[in-house]
């Protein structure tokens, strides 16, 4: 019995694959850019004001004013 949960929990350990936020971001003007963002990325991040919008995969990020954060893949 200790047997099989032994190998039940080392097949989950091993069968756990790391995912990667994925998140829009701005390249050469496009803002819709979709990116595999860094594995210590934990948010993607939107900056919006009526002079610039920028988009980047952030570790930590704050909401504020213009400032939206997410955690989920490809959200805006």
């Amino acid at each position: 019995m200790k047997a099989l949960l032994c190998t039940l929990i080392l097949g989950l350990v091993f069968s756990t694959t790391v995912h990667s936020l994925r998140c829009y971001t701005c390249v050469d003007g496009d803002c819709k850019t979709e990116t595999q963002c860094p594995a210590e990325s934990n948010f993607c991040k939107t900056v919006s004001t009526p002079d610039e919008l920028k988009r980047t995969c952030e570790e930590i990020c704050i909401p504020g004013v213009n400032t939206y954060c997410c955690m989920s893949d490809l959200c805006e």
